[in-house]
């Protein structure tokens, strides 16, 4: 027995519902058959309207019944993802701002090749709306949801589903932020759904009639169907998720969709609508079912969903008529947010998410063949292949007004993905649905239909309770059950083409009686056509006379404007060699004055460039006397400082060596007191040993021979190594007083050496400034004398041109060769003695550039030999400087080894002496208790005595070591000062020749420059007119009278006539007198 609906809170949920009125669609488009009709069929065709107005009112109204309109497809581009930017992957998506009809995309890349750009092939796309990046949510529903949402109001069952790739924003462009604001309005990202829901409540609640809204949630994952709004539907967690109701294992309690044959569309058994009372209790199922849906990461989405959903809104208004019957109102939205279709290997999905990648696909897949079906009228269409299909069935080319909104990502890296979503949805442009409303019942009709469904419902327990209605085997029931489909299948295709047959049929009935009128028409401007040719033909005949008689009057106009037509080419001739001669004549008095104006321009022009120059040539003379004067102070006052630096270094470095003079000799006064002390310290130690004598005079004198022997070697030591120390340092001294003699010296050379270049150039220069100043002055005042003949020439030249002028107009036609030659001739002669002059001036020019030339070389050697001296001399210095201080370190390292030898071979000496004391001592330390005391304390004595001696030595030495050392440095500082010194004097010299160099280069270049310039001639163009003989015809004939023409005409016995213009010739035959 067939499985019934249990009679619970669970209601039939159907997707489309049975039509009575169809009032026409704010979305739907005109969709008119192009005819090929031209105007005059058009005209035909309004004129016969009015009696075919009740036929076409009827046909009409038929049309509007069976009206179809097309799926609306609405494209939205979303901006690049963060994946997208880091990809560093080009935006190939363009459209007209905001909001534009067309998409333009880039199928390739753009290639260069030799620096030439060929851009990328583009491809087109039209549709109904396309969003650009810029649209935010609340424009793509004001302009695409809101209208839906009127209809649905009006009773109709609309269908808004989003379609794209995965990533590309279909779950924020249906979902968006379901959060609301604070004051209880959806958000400013709040997607289709929320505020549909918000502006649904808000109509319903502004209008009078009562309503009730039901919502549903459902989800397909993975070819299954799940109630999301189900209270025994645990929300997913971790990555088991509920396939269910309950996720029970045998699955009974699982959504199955069946056919609702009654209302022609399908239900879905086990499906919960919830009344909802306003917005935020619809917004917090809406929020709750969003949790359970499944969700999963993936390379392109990190909230990618896994799944297809629809959430159904159902409303119901109830009305009034105007008899105050009660009619109930059904309209219903299905926001439906497709699974994103993805490239597997492009996404990473792996194991559980590879599993619903391809499930995912697959009911794409089959939704694109359903639309491919659709588009191409075929006559089966797949829609059991997939449960999504079947959800849609209705949606797509059913009785519901579907607008599909495909999102797309701009990214070349999507390319493919975004070209496959652009062709799909062109195909689902071209589907067409038949929007029907929702039959409007009485509150009578519904509740009889309730009654009979409770009383069906009752019979259908009773039967299942007492086991007494019939059964059948589950086999033959499934049998049944396809048999039926399949019927039911078959009559719908009938019925379609049955109203496909209507509609042919009713066109082919418009057509037939189209062409019937415009045949009635036809006939009756043929008829009126034949009258207006009879009146034609009447005039005609009269016109044919009256021509006769105008052909006689044009045949004498014709004679008479040939014979003056005649003349006046004649006369045209003349006229055209009169106006020759004239135009050649002013063009030769042009070229005349052109030459005098050019001869003129000529000499302003070398005028002013003798006069720019000159003054240039000035100037710089100037300043380059400025720069050799102070070039001559900058070189003594350095001079002057080297003399006194090298003064104060003799002098200090001649006090320090006095000093450490002074204090060797104090070393060695207080190096004799020492050895004195240690004489008497010896003998005080030698009486002690006397008072001994007595007990040990063998080992007594043993001992002092011992120690006299040891005293003599120690003073001989320290004697000859204080006399090897001295002579080394006087030696040492000596020679550096002799370097710092030679760097003197050298200076002095050096000081000298650049007093006698900058008097060398001093010299030089003074010359080439008297030469200068000559030069200057000469030609200065070569220019003025040429100047003042030049000014006397022009107004002579001036009155000779007006005299000349005056005599050309009045011989112009006879003497204008003689006027040119002697013109000529005048002005060579005037401009042979300014040739004379500017020879002159540059010859002047050449000597004073040869002679300048001549100084340049001499200043050039001079300048040249004192940097190799100073080259030279620098290098002897630094040799001297290096002698020095290798001489220093030598004096340093002998004086450190000899201080060195005296103090090891004194501490040698006393190691020996004082071990054989202690020796002695301890053989004698009972008999010589008393005198071992007393040479105990002389031997003390002496000892101390040594060490200070050792030590005052050893300071003298290191006071001797940092005074020559302080001397090294100071010779290096001296030394360093005076290289600087040098190094300053040849940077001076270098920068005074090259400023000399480059003022004597401008000198040069304006000398050569003012001969170029101030010698400029007239160049010959070859334009100036020579003599010649003037042709003039002065005679010609005048046209006869007309009566001598007619006469004439008639004695040659009356000719054919041609008469015409420069386009049409006409041939007249004359009939005679």
């Amino acid at each position: 027995m067939a499985a019934r609906r249990p009679p619970s809170s669970r209601s039939r949920v159907n997707l489309t519902a049975k039509n009575s009125i169809r009032p026409p669609s704010a979305m739907a488009r005109s969709h008119t058959t192009p005819t090929l009709t031209s105007p005059t069929e058009a005209t035909l065709i309004s004129s016969i309207a009015s009696s075919s107005q009740n036929k076409s009112t009827k046909s009409q109204s038929h049309q509007q019944d069976d009206a179809e309109t097309n799926i609306q497809v609405v494209i939205r581009c979303r901006r690049r993802s963060e994946r997208e930017v880091q990809e560093n992957s080009p935006i190939i998506i363009s459209s007209n701002g905001s909001k534009s009809q067309d998409v333009t995309i880039e199928t390739s890349s753009p290639v260069s090749s030799l620096g030439v750009i060929t851009l990328a092939p583009t491809r087109t796309y039209p549709f109904d709306l396309v969003f650009g990046p810029e649209a935010d949510q609340a424009m793509i529903y004001h302009d695409v949801v809101s209208p839906m949402l009127d209809e649905v109001l009006m009773g109709y069952n609309c269908t808004l589903f989003a379609y794209g790739q995965t990533g590309t924003g279909k779950t924020y462009t249906m979902q968006g932020d379901l959060t609301p604001t604070p004051m209880g309005n959806p958000s400013s990202q709040a997607g289709m759904i929320p505020r549909v829901l918000f502006r649904l409540f808000h109509q319903l609640e502004t209008s009078s009639a009562d309503y009730s809204v039901k919502i549903s949630f459902v989800e397909l994952y993975n070819e299954e169907l799940r109630d999301l709004l189900a209270s025994d539907l645990s929300a997913p967690t971790g990555s088991i998720q509920p396939m269910g109701k309950g996720n029970s294992a045998d699955n009974q309690g699982s959504l199955k969709i069946f056919d609702d044959a009654s209302k022609k569309g399908v239900f879905i058994q086990g499906l919960e609508e919830m009344p909802v009372k306003d917005a935020s209790d619809a917004l917090a199922l809406l929020t709750k079912g969003s949790h359970r849906r499944q969700i999963a990461a993936t390379k392109f989405n990190d909230h990618s969903s896994r799944s297809h959903s629809v959430f159904s809104i159902t409303v119901h208004m109830k009305e009034t008529s105007a008899m105050g019957d009660d009619l109930l109102k059904v309209g219903k939205l299905n926001l439906v947010d497709l699974a994103g279709s993805e490239n597997i290997g492009r996404s990473g999905a792996e194991n559980k998410r590879a599993k619903e990648a391809g499930m995912i696909n697959q009911s794409l897949l089959t939704l694109g063949r359903v639309i491919n079906a659709l588009v191409d009228r075929s006559s089966h269409v797949p829609y059991r292949e997939s449960k999504l299909t079947r959800l849609l069935q209705d949606s797509l080319g059913g009785r519901t007004k579907t607008c599909i909104i495909a999102t797309i990502s701009p990214a070349r890296s999507n390319m493919e993905e975004t070209l496959s979503t652009l062709d799909y949805a062109m195909r689902a442009k071209s589907i067409r649905n038949k929007p029907e409303v929702n039959q409007r019942m009485t509150r009578n009709s519904l509740l009889k239909e309730y009654v009979a469904e409770i009383e069906r419902l009752k019979a259908d327990v009773l039967a299942a309770r007492e086991k007494n209605g019939i059964f059948f085997s589950e086999e033959t029931w499934n049998q049944m059950s396809a048999e039926q489909e399949l019927k039911q299948t078959e009559m719908e295709e009938a019925k379609k083409q049955v109203e496909i047959v209507e509609s042919q049929l009713r066109s082919v009935r418009e057509e037939f009686e189209q062409s019937i009128g415009l045949l009635m028409k036809r006939d009756g401007e043929l008829k009126v056509t034949r009258e207006k040719l009879k009146e034609a033909e009447g005039e005609l005949e009269v016109k044919d006379g009256q021509l006769q008689v105008v052909k006689g009057a044009l045949e004498e106009e014709i004679i008479v404007r040939q014979a003056y037509q005649a003349n006046e080419g004649k006369l045209d001739g003349v006229a055209l060699g009169l106006k020759q001669v004239a135009t050649e004549s002013i063009c030769d008095v042009s070229s005349l004055f052109d030459k005098l104006q050019r001869k003129t321009k000529t000499f302003h022009t070398n005028s002013k460039a003798v006069t720019t120059h000159g003054k240039i040539i000035t100037g710089e003379v100037q300043v380059l006397s400025a720069k050799l004067d102070e070039f001559i102070k900058t070189s003594a006052h350095n001079a002057q400082k080297l003399q006194t630096e090298a003064r104060q270094f003799q002098t200090k470095e001649l006090e320090t060596l006095t000093s450490h003079s002074q204090r060797i000799d104090q070393q060695l006064q207080r190096l004799q007191d020492y050895l004195k002390t240690i004489q008497s310290k010896d003998e005080a130690s030698s009486e002690g040993i006397a008072a001994t004598q007595r007990a040990a005079q063998e080992m007594q004198g043993n001992l002092r021979a011992t120690f006299d022997g040891w005293s003599e070697s120690l003073r001989a030591s320290c004697d000859v190594m204080c006399q090897e120390l001295y002579s080394s340092a006087l030696s040492d001294y000596a020679t550096a007083e002799d370097m710092f003699k030679a760097m003197g010296m050298l200076i002095d050379t050096i000081v000298q050496q650049a007093l006698d270049f900058v008097r060398l150039e001093g010299e030089a220069t003074s010359d080439t400034r008297v030469l200068v100043d000559d030069m200057v002055k000469a030609e200065i005042t070569r220019i003025r004398e040429q100047n003042t003949s030049l000014v006397r020439a022009l107004e002579t030249e001036k009155v000779r041109s007006e005299k000349a002028k005056d005599e050309l107009v009045q011989r112009v036609s006879g003497l204008l060769g003689e006027f040119v030659a002697v013109r000529d001739k005048e002005l060579r002669q005037t401009c042979g003695a300014f040739l004379d002059e500017n020879v002159k001036g540059e010859e002047d020019l050449s000597k004073f550039s040869q002679r300048h030339e001549a100084l340049s070389s001499e200043i050039s050697t001079q300048e040249a030999e004192a940097t190799t001296s100073f080259e030279r001399r620098r290098a002897e210095g630094k040799r001297t400087r290096d002698g020095a201080l290798k001489h220093m370190d030598l004096a340093k390292a002998t004086l450190k080894n000899s201080l060195s030898g005296l103090q090891g071979s004194v501490s040698t000496s006393t190691t020996t002496f004082s071990g054989e004391i202690q020796r002695n001592g301890q053989s004698f330390d009972v008999a010589f208790n008393s005198g071992l005391d007393r040479h105990k304390r002389a031997k003390r004595a002496r000892i101390e005595s040594t060490n200070a001696m050792a030590t005052d030595v050893q300071s003298d030495m290191r006071h001797l070591q940092r005074g020559m050392a302080s001397s090294s440095r100071n010779v290096e500082g001296f030394v360093g000062r005076v290289l600087s010194e040098s190094t300053g004097i040849a940077e001076i010299t270098e920068k005074h020749h090259h400023s000399a160099s480059s003022k004597l280069s401008t000198l040069q270049q304006t000398a050569q420059s003012l001969v170029e310039q101030g010698t400029r001639e007239d160049i010959p163009t070859g334009l100036t007119p020579r003599k010649r003989v003037w042709e003039v015809i002065d005679k010609w004939e005048l046209t006869q009278s007309r009566d001598a023409l007619m006469k004439a005409w008639k004695k040659d016995g009356s000719p054919n006539l041609v008469y015409g213009n420069d386009n049409t010739i006409f041939t007249v035959h004359t009939l005679g007198d």
